[in-house]
């Protein structure tokens, strides 16, 4: 029975693997032996950062074969500091403890030559932000469906509205944007756009503004070791650091999986409602935070990350003598067609008008804004109360919603080629 559903799931897992930590790799991590010369991989694009025992790990490549240097940085004094011999791939452990660290990586000058060589620079926090699902105080929403790695994408349309600058800093004061989860699979740059998330989402919070990120089922999927989506050069970052792509991820032990795993599934801002999927007749009785208990207690089972693992679920039941029906219960929760990371039945039909007003009723809404089904462009249904924003073509438009005077929500859509649609339901009042 548990077989079952390991088949299910998909198949793809990829058995993790482990390479020393302290020097370089003088194989591929240079563009020109990937074969793809629009590939970038130094900086955040194929950074991989670990917590330890006694500090961090850290591993990063260079696009030329050279020395490796990283250095951590607390409260402005150079904690510790690593080389490494001549390579494209290196790893180094870090001996640092501190709420906040800034890594300073990258290729140090070639051998026999002086000076100084430019680092990147990425800030690394002990713990990630507490979940929050019941929000207020935000009257400007800036809305990503489904961006599947599209990192050059969204940097530019979040630069259109005025939200970061020519740096990647935020500038949108006190404005929210949300992303509705599926950051991960199809697109190049998957590790660039997280780490780039990771980091926008503390400018926000400290200048009053926020970002506000889901878990769409791709992170599940990525979480849980199925990557038939992941796109050849994601899996080539974790192929250049000896390691499976999953385990970049890991929530036990990766600085972005233990951010990935702590993200909500359900989250209110004032009457909006955002979901991955969307909430299905399985989940219109639960409270957000019914919901959001349940995911927590999901994903920190060990049962979470080992779903392909046929052997470790049959003893997994044994130990635990659980019922089978309460593991597929874990299972249809991640992974089932009325999953709110899965459901997709509200954007494909028009007739679920009574369901929706359930949904909107129970979770105290009066919009219920989701991806994952993909549409043409940004669209809305149900008279307004529903919009749909994952595309067909990721990250070519951003919604943006602006709250009316009379309650309200002005909704405007702006693409990446400059241009914006106002949708239709905008001008309707209370809605």
């Amino acid at each position: 029975m548990l077989g079952c559903a390991v088949a299910a799931a998909g198949a793809g897992w990829t058995g993790a693997s482990t390479v020393a930590v302290g020097g370089a790799t003088p194989l591929a991590g240079s563009v020109a032996r990937t074969g793809q010369s629009g590939w970038h991989v130094a900086g955040e694009y194929g950074l991989y950062v670990a917590f330890t025992g006694a500090g961090l790990e850290v591993r990063w490549l260079t696009e030329e074969e050279r020395p490796g240097l990283v250095r951590a940085i607390v409260d402005g004094r150079v904690a510790d500091e690593q080389k490494t011999e001549s390579g494209y791939a290196h790893a180094a452990r870090l001996r640092v403890r501190a709420p906040e660290v800034t890594l300073e990586y990258g290729a140090g000058p070639p051998e026999g030559a002086g000076g100084a060589a430019p680092l990147h620079r990425t800030r690394i926090w002990a713990e990630p932000p507490p979940p929050e699902v019941d929000l207020t105080g935000h009257d400007s929403v800036f809305v990503f469906g489904d961006v599947h790695g599209e990192f050059d994408r969204v940097v530019s349309l979040l630069g259109r509205a005025g939200l970061i600058d020519a740096e990647g800093r935020w500038t949108g004061g006190d404005a929210a944007v949300a992303f509705l989860g599926d950051l991960f699979d199809r697109g190049n740059d998957v590790t660039r756009l997280l780490w780039f998330v990771y980091g926008l989402e503390r400018e926000a919070t400290a200048a009053g503004g926020r970002v506000i990120t889901l878990l769409g089922n791709h992170e599940a999927m990525v979480l849980t070791g199925d990557l038939r989506y992941v796109a050849p050069k994601e899996q080539t970052i974790g192929e250049l650091h000896g390691m499976a792509y999953e385990t970049l991820f890991d929530p036990e032990r990766s600085v972005l999986g233990d951010w990935i795993a702590a993200k909500p599934g359900l989250v209110r801002l004032g009457d909006l409602l955002f979901a991955h999927g969307g909430v299905s007749p399985a989940y219109v009785d639960s409270s957000l935070g019914e919901y959001q208990d349940t995911l927590v207690t999901f994903i920190e089972e060990p049962l979470f990350t080992r779903w392909r693992d046929e052997a470790f679920l049959r003893e997994y039941v044994r130990e635990t003598r659980r019922d089978p029906a309460r593991i597929y219960r874990r299972y249809d929760f991640f992974f089932g067609p009325e999953s709110v990371l899965w459901y997709r039945d509200l954007v494909l039909t028009d007739t679920l008008g009574g369901h929706l007003d359930a949904v909107l009723e129970r979770y105290g809404a009066r919009i219920h804004v989701v991806g994952h089904t993909p549409v043409r462009t940004i669209r809305e249904s149900y008279g307004g109360k529903l919009i749909a924003a994952d595309l067909l073509d990721a990250a070519v438009e951003m919604l943006r919603l602006v709250r009316r005077r009379d309650g309200g929500w002005n909704r405007t859509v702006i693409r990446l080629d400059g241009g914006t649609v106002t949708l239709n339901s905008a001008a309707n009042p209370g809605v």
